[in-house]
Protein backbone atom coordinates (compact mmCIF):
# COMPACT_ATOMS: atom_id res chain seq x y z
CA UNK A 1 0.00 0.00 0.00
CA UNK A 2 1.17 3.51 -0.70
CA UNK A 3 1.93 5.93 1.96
CA UNK A 4 0.44 8.87 -0.55
CA UNK A 5 -2.82 7.83 -0.18
CA UNK A 6 -3.43 8.20 3.68
CA UNK A 7 -1.35 11.48 3.41
CA UNK A 8 -3.74 12.74 0.47
CA UNK A 9 -6.78 11.98 2.45
CA UNK A 10 -4.98 13.64 5.41
CA UNK A 11 -4.57 17.07 3.83
CA UNK A 12 -8.10 17.90 3.07
CA UNK A 13 -9.31 17.15 6.92
CA UNK A 14 -6.05 19.21 7.89
CA UNK A 15 -7.16 22.10 5.19
CA UNK A 16 -10.57 22.37 6.88
CA UNK A 17 -9.77 22.15 10.41
CA UNK A 18 -7.48 25.52 9.53
CA UNK A 19 -10.11 26.81 7.67
CA UNK A 20 -12.65 26.13 10.40
CA UNK A 21 -10.11 27.69 13.31
CA UNK A 22 -9.40 30.64 11.26
CA UNK A 23 -13.34 31.08 10.79
CA UNK A 24 -13.96 30.78 14.58
CA UNK A 25 -10.78 33.16 15.19
CA UNK A 26 -12.68 35.76 13.07
CA UNK A 27 -15.72 35.51 14.23
CA UNK A 28 -14.45 35.92 17.99
CA UNK A 29 -12.58 38.59 16.87
CA UNK A 30 -15.36 40.43 15.61
CA UNK A 31 -17.18 39.63 18.52
CA UNK A 32 -14.85 41.03 20.81
CA UNK A 33 -14.71 44.40 19.00
CA UNK A 34 -18.69 44.74 18.80
CA UNK A 35 -18.53 43.61 22.47
CA UNK A 36 -15.76 46.54 22.99
CA UNK A 37 -18.09 49.01 20.76
CA UNK A 38 -20.90 48.34 23.13
CA UNK A 39 -18.57 49.27 26.52
CA UNK A 40 -17.93 52.20 24.62
CA UNK A 41 -21.14 53.42 23.97
CA UNK A 42 -21.77 52.91 27.82
CA UNK A 43 -19.05 55.23 28.83
CA UNK A 44 -20.01 57.85 25.87
CA UNK A 45 -23.61 57.78 27.65
CA UNK A 46 -22.04 58.08 31.21
CA UNK A 47 -19.34 60.93 30.37
CA UNK A 48 -19.90 64.79 30.95
CA UNK A 49 -17.49 67.54 29.46
CA UNK A 50 -15.45 69.35 32.09
CA UNK A 51 -17.13 73.08 32.20
CA UNK A 52 -16.04 75.37 34.76
CA UNK A 53 -16.70 79.55 35.34
CA UNK A 54 -13.47 81.14 36.62
CA UNK A 55 -12.92 84.52 37.71
CA UNK A 56 -14.06 88.17 36.20
CA UNK A 57 -10.59 88.88 34.88
CA UNK A 58 -9.21 84.95 33.97
CA UNK A 59 -7.87 84.06 31.16
CA UNK A 60 -10.44 81.54 28.96
CA UNK A 61 -10.55 78.43 27.32
CA UNK A 62 -12.95 77.04 24.39
CA UNK A 63 -12.38 73.03 24.09
CA UNK A 64 -14.18 71.30 20.64
CA UNK A 65 -13.93 68.27 19.76
CA UNK A 66 -14.88 64.66 19.82
CA UNK A 67 -15.16 62.34 23.08
CA UNK A 68 -11.52 62.70 23.46
CA UNK A 69 -12.23 66.51 24.14
CA UNK A 70 -15.29 65.42 26.46
CA UNK A 71 -12.98 63.32 28.67
CA UNK A 72 -15.02 59.97 27.45
CA UNK A 73 -12.90 57.31 29.36
CA UNK A 74 -11.87 59.05 32.17
CA UNK A 75 -13.05 58.05 35.44
CA UNK A 76 -14.60 61.58 36.34
CA UNK A 77 -14.50 64.85 34.18
CA UNK A 78 -11.90 66.43 36.63
CA UNK A 79 -9.32 63.64 34.77
CA UNK A 80 -10.23 65.01 31.31
CA UNK A 81 -7.72 66.75 29.84
CA UNK A 82 -10.00 70.46 30.25
CA UNK A 83 -10.23 69.07 33.95
CA UNK A 84 -6.66 68.98 34.38
CA UNK A 85 -6.49 72.43 33.04
CA UNK A 86 -8.67 73.65 35.83
CA UNK A 87 -7.00 72.47 38.57
CA UNK A 88 -3.67 73.62 37.49
CA UNK A 89 -5.33 76.74 36.80
CA UNK A 90 -8.74 77.25 38.67
CA UNK A 91 -8.82 80.46 37.87
CA UNK A 92 -9.33 80.03 34.23
CA UNK A 93 -12.50 79.91 32.65
CA UNK A 94 -13.01 76.20 30.92
CA UNK A 95 -16.20 76.47 28.03
CA UNK A 96 -16.56 73.07 26.51
CA UNK A 97 -18.29 72.46 23.62
CA UNK A 98 -17.15 68.83 22.64
CA UNK A 99 -19.43 65.93 21.44
CA UNK A 100 -19.25 62.61 21.79
CA UNK A 101 -18.71 61.01 17.77
CA UNK A 102 -18.06 64.16 16.56
CA UNK A 103 -16.18 64.28 13.25
CA UNK A 104 -14.44 67.24 11.74
CA UNK A 105 -16.97 69.11 10.00
CA UNK A 106 -19.14 68.88 13.77
CA UNK A 107 -15.83 70.99 15.67
CA UNK A 108 -16.43 73.11 12.76
CA UNK A 109 -20.07 73.65 14.00
CA UNK A 110 -19.03 73.90 17.72
CA UNK A 111 -16.73 76.74 16.74
CA UNK A 112 -19.42 78.50 14.76
CA UNK A 113 -21.32 78.83 17.47
CA UNK A 114 -19.08 80.64 19.25
CA UNK A 115 -18.47 83.45 16.49
CA UNK A 116 -18.04 86.76 17.64
CA UNK A 117 -16.55 85.81 21.14
CA UNK A 118 -12.18 85.45 21.44
CA UNK A 119 -11.00 83.66 24.00
CA UNK A 120 -7.14 82.82 24.98
CA UNK A 121 -7.08 79.38 24.24
CA UNK A 122 -8.72 77.19 21.70
CA UNK A 123 -7.98 73.61 21.94
CA UNK A 124 -8.85 71.19 19.29
CA UNK A 125 -9.42 67.59 19.63
CA UNK A 126 -10.41 65.48 17.01
CA UNK A 127 -10.03 63.26 14.28
CA UNK A 128 -10.78 59.66 15.34
CA UNK A 129 -14.34 59.40 13.77
CA UNK A 130 -13.12 60.87 10.22
CA UNK A 131 -10.48 58.06 10.61
CA UNK A 132 -13.29 55.31 12.15
CA UNK A 133 -16.38 56.34 10.06
CA UNK A 134 -14.46 56.78 6.75
CA UNK A 135 -14.94 60.43 6.22
CA UNK A 136 -13.61 60.85 2.20
CA UNK A 137 -10.64 62.41 2.35
CA UNK A 138 -10.98 64.80 -0.55
CA UNK A 139 -13.49 65.71 1.45
CA UNK A 140 -11.96 66.25 4.86
CA UNK A 141 -9.04 68.28 3.90
CA UNK A 142 -11.44 71.23 3.32
CA UNK A 143 -13.09 71.28 6.08
CA UNK A 144 -9.25 70.90 8.53
CA UNK A 145 -8.74 73.86 6.45
CA UNK A 146 -12.05 75.28 7.14
CA UNK A 147 -11.38 74.26 11.12
CA UNK A 148 -8.45 76.03 12.00
CA UNK A 149 -9.64 79.03 10.25
CA UNK A 150 -11.95 79.28 12.18
CA UNK A 151 -9.93 77.92 15.22
CA UNK A 152 -7.68 80.92 14.40
CA UNK A 153 -10.44 83.46 14.55
CA UNK A 154 -11.73 82.63 17.90
CA UNK A 155 -7.84 83.02 19.58
CA UNK A 156 -4.73 83.74 18.92
CA UNK A 157 -3.17 80.46 20.39
CA UNK A 158 -4.81 76.81 19.09
CA UNK A 159 -3.73 73.68 19.89
CA UNK A 160 -4.79 70.63 17.83
CA UNK A 161 -4.38 66.90 18.96
CA UNK A 162 -5.99 64.66 16.42
CA UNK A 163 -5.34 60.62 17.43
CA UNK A 164 -2.60 58.13 18.33
CA UNK A 165 -1.98 55.57 15.88
CA UNK A 166 -5.74 53.89 15.64
CA UNK A 167 -5.05 50.49 14.19
CA UNK A 168 -2.75 48.97 17.56
CA UNK A 169 -5.88 49.83 19.71
CA UNK A 170 -6.61 46.18 20.95
CA UNK A 171 -10.27 45.50 19.52
CA UNK A 172 -8.56 45.59 16.29
CA UNK A 173 -7.13 42.93 14.08
CA UNK A 174 -5.49 42.98 10.66
CA UNK A 175 -5.96 43.66 7.85
CA UNK A 176 -8.75 45.96 9.18
CA UNK A 177 -5.68 47.41 12.07
CA UNK A 178 -3.64 47.80 8.68
CA UNK A 179 -6.02 49.58 7.31
CA UNK A 180 -6.76 52.25 10.29
CA UNK A 181 -2.99 52.85 10.54
CA UNK A 182 -2.68 54.24 7.27
CA UNK A 183 -5.90 56.01 7.32
CA UNK A 184 -4.76 57.67 10.68
CA UNK A 185 -1.22 58.25 9.56
CA UNK A 186 -2.47 60.71 6.67
CA UNK A 187 -4.90 62.13 8.91
CA UNK A 188 -2.75 62.90 11.28
CA UNK A 189 -0.58 64.92 8.44
CA UNK A 190 -3.26 66.52 6.72
CA UNK A 191 -3.59 67.88 10.37
CA UNK A 192 -0.18 68.54 10.84
CA UNK A 193 0.16 70.49 7.42
CA UNK A 194 -2.81 72.84 7.86
CA UNK A 195 -1.72 73.62 11.56
CA UNK A 196 1.80 74.82 10.01
CA UNK A 197 -0.12 77.24 7.43
CA UNK A 198 -2.48 78.74 9.98
CA UNK A 199 0.17 79.29 13.09
CA UNK A 200 -1.55 76.64 15.05
CA UNK A 201 0.37 74.55 17.60
CA UNK A 202 0.01 70.00 17.06
CA UNK A 203 0.73 67.94 19.37
CA UNK A 204 0.91 64.81 17.40
CA UNK A 205 0.01 61.43 18.91
CA UNK A 206 0.85 59.34 16.11
CA UNK A 207 3.86 56.69 16.76
CA UNK A 208 4.44 53.60 14.61
CA UNK A 209 4.20 50.11 16.12
CA UNK A 210 8.04 50.06 17.12
CA UNK A 211 8.02 53.24 19.02
CA UNK A 212 3.91 53.71 20.01
CA UNK A 213 4.38 53.66 24.13
CA UNK A 214 0.24 53.41 24.49
CA UNK A 215 -0.03 49.43 22.77
CA UNK A 216 2.75 48.55 24.89
CA UNK A 217 0.78 48.84 28.19
CA UNK A 218 -2.95 48.98 26.81
CA UNK A 219 -4.43 48.13 29.96
CA UNK A 220 -3.21 51.36 31.22
CA UNK A 221 -3.50 53.73 28.36
CA UNK A 222 -7.13 52.71 27.33
CA UNK A 223 -10.42 52.46 29.32
CA UNK A 224 -12.25 49.14 29.79
CA UNK A 225 -13.66 49.87 26.29
CA UNK A 226 -9.71 49.50 25.14
CA UNK A 227 -11.10 52.34 22.72
CA UNK A 228 -10.90 55.61 24.57
CA UNK A 229 -8.11 56.87 26.63
CA UNK A 230 -8.04 56.46 30.17
CA UNK A 231 -7.27 58.69 32.54
CA UNK A 232 -3.68 57.96 32.34
CA UNK A 233 -3.31 58.74 28.83
CA UNK A 234 -5.34 62.17 29.29
CA UNK A 235 -3.07 62.83 31.93
CA UNK A 236 -0.06 62.38 29.27
CA UNK A 237 -2.04 64.07 27.19
CA UNK A 238 -2.21 66.68 29.10
CA UNK A 239 1.29 67.18 30.38
CA UNK A 240 2.73 67.11 26.62
CA UNK A 241 0.75 70.24 25.86
CA UNK A 242 1.78 71.94 28.50
CA UNK A 243 5.55 71.25 27.66
CA UNK A 244 5.62 71.61 24.11
CA UNK A 245 2.78 74.75 23.59
CA UNK A 246 2.53 78.15 24.97
CA UNK A 247 -0.85 77.24 27.24
CA UNK A 248 1.00 77.45 30.32
CA UNK A 249 2.20 81.17 29.90
CA UNK A 250 -0.80 82.24 28.36
CA UNK A 251 -2.88 80.99 31.43
CA UNK A 252 -0.32 82.31 33.79
CA UNK A 253 -0.94 85.59 32.03
CA UNK A 254 -2.85 88.67 34.26
CA UNK A 255 -6.21 89.38 32.57
CA UNK A 256 -8.14 92.74 31.95
CA UNK A 257 -11.06 91.47 31.06
CA UNK A 258 -14.33 89.54 31.45
CA UNK A 259 -13.74 86.03 30.50
CA UNK A 260 -15.26 85.04 27.41
CA UNK A 261 -16.37 88.42 26.37
CA UNK A 262 -16.54 90.13 22.89
CA UNK A 263 -13.23 92.02 21.69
Amino acid sequence: MSIGTPLRRAAPATLATVAGATVALGLWRWLQLLASARVGEDLAARSVAFERQGKEHAPSVLVVGDSTAVGTGAGRPEESIAGRISAAYPDVTIVNRARNGARTLDAITQLADEAGTRYDVVLVHVGGNDVLRRTPLRALAPQVHALMHRARRLSHHVVVTTVPNIGLLPPFFPPFSWWLSRRARVVCSLYAQEAKEHGVHYVDFYHPRATDPFSRDPSYYFADDRLHPSADFYRIAFEALMSSTPIAAVLSRPHLRPAGLPY
